[in-house]
Formats: structure tokens, sequence, C-alpha cells
């Protein structure tokens, strides 16, 4: 009965292909610029499937088999465990804090915005198409410089409270092509977002337009 259950909990939380093509993207990616990483995880990333197998010719049960394999690298290497969409939307009260979120779901969390980037700049890149030293760059910069960038270069800027409400920032075009959508799926009751103009000096979260989903 026991193995049952955590089956049924796997099947619950399993990412789509695509989101587990793109952990094993960002896996190779950080193998790639990280070549002295240890070689327990440097092996276990080689033998990993390319993204494009992934995306197109795998079987639901061949994902469950490489979820629990990218759960286990992705824990070693970023310190984070994976937070599938699914248990995203349904269970709120595992959320507090600062995070960054992704197009296709993926949060990264950390004790402010700033130093989450730093802490994962690589993951960063790879999942936000930024050269690298593009982003060194603004990481030399004031923090907010930093914020500013990540947000116009697609990521979500989240911070929820203890009290569960949720704050988020972001572009014009992210908040249409799928942050809204996102963020009204997340299940708390009080959502506002913020909607920042580019064009305008950055002023951390007192910048933006207010939208309450």
């Amino acid at each position: 009965m026991k193995i049952y259950k955590t089956a049924n909990k796997i099947d619950e939380e399993l990412p789509d292909n695509d989101a587990l093509a793109l952990y094993c993207k960002t896996l190779k990616m950080y193998l790639k610029d990280n070549p002295d990483l240890d070689d327990i995880y440097a092996d276990s990333i080689r033998k990993l499937p390319s993204p494009r197998q992934i995306s197109q010719d795998f079987s639901f049960q061949e994902c469950k088999i490489l979820y629990e394999t990218l759960e286990y690298l992705w824990k070693k290497i970023t310190k984070q465990e994976i937070i599938p969409e699914k248990v995203i939307h349904t269970a709120p009260e595992t959320l507090e804090g600062c995070y960054w979120m992704m197009a296709n779901g993926i949060l990264l969390k950390g004790m402010n915005h700033y130093s989450i980037v730093k802490q994962n700049n690589i993951l960063f890149c790879t999942l936000l198409d930024i050269g690298g030293m593009t982003l060194q760059e603004y990481l030399h910069s004031p923090p907010d410089q930093l914020i500013r960038f990540i947000i116009k270069s697609g990521a979500l800027r989240l911070f929820i409270d203890k009290n569960k409400k949720l704050y988020a920032q972001c572009t014009p075009r992210t908040y249409g092509e799928w942050a809204k959508e996102k963020v009204k799926k997340l299940d708390f009751q009080f959502k506002a977002m913020k909607v920042i103009d580019l064009k305008i000096p950055y002023d951390g979260w007192k910048s933006g337009i207010l939208i309450k989903l």
C-alpha cells in the first residue's frame, strides 16, 4: 500500500515532457560550464537522454523514471527541490518567501531575489537564454539593476508573505504571454501583480501598474 501511494504521488506531481526536457538541458549546460563537478553527478548527467528525445519520444512510464533521477540531481546541484506546477497550484501552504518563476513553471527560491540569481547564475543563463558575460556584468551592478535585467529577460518576480499574500512583478510581454495565467492558477486568496514599464527608471517593488487577480 505504501508503494502504491508513493507511485500515485509521483503520478500527480510529474512535470510534463517539455518541463523534464528543460531540466535535462539545464543540467547538461551546468556540467558544460562546470567540468570539475563531482564525478558521480557528472556521470549521471552525461547519461541523461537528450531534451529532444524526452519531448518527442518519452512515454509516461519513462518520464516517471527520469523524474526521479532529475529530482535527485537537481537537489544535489541547486540545493533546491523541484516543485512541479501541479503542486504549486494546489499547495500554496508550501510556498513562502522570495522566488523567481520561469515560463515553464520552474521556481528558484532564495533569501532574496538578488541572491537567488547570484547563487544560480548558470541556471538563469540557461533558462532565460542570457549570455554568461552579460549576467556577470549585472551581478556587479546594484541589486535593483540586476533584478530589472532578470525581469526584462522574461522571468516573473514573486514574493509570498507569511499571510499567504502573493506579490509579483514582470514586464507587459511576460504578463501577456504566460505570467497572468500562471498566477491566476495559484491558489492564493490575494494576488497582486505589478507590470513594469521598461522605459521608466526601475525602483524595486514601487515600480509598475498594480493589477489584482
